[in-house]
């Protein structure tokens, strides 16, 4: 089942955890400006999914599947800060915040119709 707060969670581990070492579940919270218990618990729930490794007391990292999810959806945010930018004229200080509104509302075909890498 995907959610809005789903994606949001798998967003934010994949833009933390950009060398691919894992990321601490205290850092998530912090960049989602939510309790630890609270992110605890969505983690729980993403590992339960097997989209990430989870252990209370070490590094959280990706499965393959919440990888290419977190590829999938971090490709669709910036498509969408592309077009918002380029050609509507967004300010580059507000095109993430609307990127960010409109990610969830978007199917994967509306970003990518044809199936093929954008040049």
């Amino acid at each position: 089942m995907t959610t809005a707060t789903r994606e949001d969670y798998i967003r934010e581990i994949y833009k933390l955890d950009g060398s691919g070492g894992g990321v601490r579940s205290i850092d998530i919270a912090s960049s989602l400006g939510l309790a630890k218990s609270t992110v605890s618990e969505r983690l729980r729930g993403l590992a339960k999914e097997r989209l990430i490794h989870y252990d209370p007391y070490s590094a959280i990292s990706f499965t393959r599947k919440g990888r290419e999810l977190g590829k999938k959806l971090t490709y669709k945010h910036r498509i969408i800060e592309c077009f918002l930018h380029d050609h509507l004229g967004f300010p580059a200080s507000k095109v993430h915040t609307e990127a960010h509104k409109l990610e969830h509302a978007f199917s994967d075909e509306a970003i990518d119709p044809h199936g093929e890498v954008i040049p």
